[in-house]
C-alpha cells in the first residue's frame, strides 16, 4: 500500500514514490506530467479568481495574498457563539435546498439521499473532533468559527453531503476487496462534486462563494503540486510548505499547510492521486449535459474503483446499456 512507502529524496525515494503513486492511483502515472498538469489547472482556476477578486474590489498583489485579505474580512464572519453556529449550519443547509432541484439535470432519475448539515455537539467541539458523517448528516467543525468565512462553506456542504461523499456512499458496493481504494475514489468524486455543483449554477450571483470554491479547488491542486514535488522532485517539506502558500494562500479548515505536508510524507501518493482523480472524472464527462445523469451512474454505480479504471469503468456501462 502506498501508505507503507517511506518517502526519500534520492533516485531510488522518487522510484518508490512512483510506485506508491501507482498504488494509489491504480496503474503507472508519470509524477512529472501529473506536477505539471496540476500547474495547468491552477494557472485556469487563478485567472478566474483573480477576475472576481477584482470585481470585490480587490486588485493588489498576488491572488493568494488576496485570499488572505478576504479571510479577515469581518464582514463575512460568523459571532463566535450558538447564534454565530446555527447561522453557519443554516446557510450551510439553504444551500443545499436550493441546489436539490438542479441535480435532476446531472442525475436524472436517479434517487438522492436525503442529506443535511449539523452542529457538533458541545462536547465534540471541546474536544476539538474534526467534522464526521453519518448517513443523513454531517456534523461540521465549528469550533474554529472565526475562521471560517460564510463564503468558504457551501463547498464544504455539497463536498461532504450531495452530490459529494453522502450520494457517493449510498451507491457504493458492500465488496470488501474495493475498499483498498474507496481513499482516492471517495475524495476524487467528491471534489469532483464541487465542480459539478458550481456547473449546475450553485454559484450564480453568489461571486463570494465562487471565490470559496476555487479556493477548495487550489487546495486540492496544491496538493498533487506538494506531493508530487516532495515524491519526485526532490522538494524538501519547507519547499513544499512555501509552494502550497504560494498555491493557496493559507490553509484550508481542518489541517494547517504543515501538517498536510507532513501527512504526504507519511502516505507519499494518496493526496495527488485524489486530485487526478477528480480531474480525470471531470475530463471524461459527456460535453452534452443530457449525457451527464448515464455517465453518473457509470462512475458511481457499485464503486469505489482505483481511479486508472473509470475510463474503462464508463466505456463498459454504455456498452451495456
Amino acid at each position: 500500500m502506498a501508505s507503507a512507502v517511506a518517502l526519500k529524496c534520492s533516485p531510488a525515494g522518487a522510484a518508490d514514490y512512483a510506485q506508491a503513486l501507482a498504488d494509489a492511483w491504480g496503474a503507472p502515472v508519470d509524477p512529472r506530467m501529473a506536477h505539471n498538469h496540476a500547474l495547468i489547472e491552477i494557472r485556469r482556476l487563478r485567472a478566474r479568481a483573480d477576475r472576481l477578486l477584482r470585481a470585490q474590489g480587490l486588485a493588489g498583489g498576488s491572488v493568494a495574498e488576496r485570499i488572505r485579505t478576504l479571510f479577515a474580512d469581518q464582514r463575512h464572519l460568523y459571532a463566535d457563539g450558538d447564534a454565530g453556529r446555527d447561522r453557519a449550519v443554516a446557510d450551510m443547509n439553504a444551500r443545499l435546498v436550493a441546489l436539490r432541484p438542479r441535480l435532476a439535470r446531472a442525475f436524472g432519475e436517479l434517487a438522492i439521499p436525503a442529506a443535511e448539515v449539523r452542529r457538533m455537539s458541545p462536547a465534540d467541539e471541546a474536544q476539538g473532533r474534526g467534522g464526521y458523517r453519518e448517513p443523513a448528516a454531517y456534523f461540521v467543525d465549528l469550533k474554529a468559527i472565526r475562521e471560517r468565512p460564510a463564503w468558504t462553506l457551501p463547498s464544504v456542504a455539497f463536498h461532504e453531503t450531495v452530490p459529494g461523499h453522502a450520494l457517493q456512499v449510498a451507491l457504493q458496493s458492500p465488496d470488501l476487496a474495493r475498499q483498498r481504494f474507496l481513499s482516492v475514489y471517495s475524495e476524487a468524486w467528491a471534489t469532483y462534486a464541487e465542480q459539478l455543483a458550481a456547473d449546475l449554477g450553485a454559484y450564480a450571483g453568489d461571486p463570494l462563494g465562487e471565490i470559496g470554491y476555487l479556493h477548495w479547488r487550489l487546495f486540492r491542486m496544491a496538493r498533487i503540486v506538494a506531493d508530487t514535488g516532495q515524491g519526485a522532485l526532490g522538494w524538501s517539506a519547507d519547499r513544499a510548505v512555501e509552494a502550497m502558500t504560494e498555491l493557496q494562500g493559507r490553509s484550508i479548515a481542518f489541517t494547517t499547510i504543515e501538517a498536510d505536508v507532513a501527512r504526504m510524507r507519511r502516505q507519499p501518493g494518496v493526496y495527488a492521486a485524489q486530485g487526478l482523480g477528480a480531474l480525470e472524472i471531470a475530463r471524461l464527462r459527456p460535453k452534452r449535459m443530457a449525457a451527464w445523469p448515464a455517465f453518473h451512474r457509470a462512475i458511481l454505480a457499485d464503486g469505489p474503483y482505483p481511479c486508472a479504471m473509470l475510463r474503462a469503468v464508463v466505456r463498459s456501462k454504455e456498452l451495456g446499456r
